[in-house]
């Protein structure tokens, strides 16, 4: 990081949301359940659309796995994390007995 990097960031405009007091205390519940935050639930892009909340994520895979994921990343032209998101979304769509089963297809040796 250089000094231009602390200068650019250091003139960027406060850019949160004003809250009340008690949405402050809301807001403090749900950070402390896990719950995402009531500032980024009501981002709007500049059309009033909603913008979709992302929280970043670290996760360790092993070789295998990560090579799957580029491939098909690749092949498919889509992100990693979109790819990760459906992926998911499948799993949850899953009855708890199917989800079962294919953890147990697929358990570490």
């Amino acid at each position: 990081m250089s000094l231009s990097d602390l200068k650019k960031q250091a003139n960027k405009p406060n850019q949160r949301k004003k809250l009340s007091v008690d949405q402050f205390i809301e807001d403090a519940d749900n950070y402390a359940q896990g719950r995402p935050s009531l500032s980024l639930l009501a981002k709007q892009d500049e059309k009033g659309k909603p913008i979709a909340n992302f929280r970043h994520c670290t996760f360790t895979f092993d070789n295998s796995a990560v090579n799957n994921l580029q491939r098909a990343a690749l092949q498919h032209q889509i992100a990693k994390s979109k790819l990760l998101r459906v992926l998911i979304k499948q799993f949850s769509s899953l009855s708890i007995q199917q989800q079962q089963d294919l953890l147990k297809r697929y358990q570490d040796g």
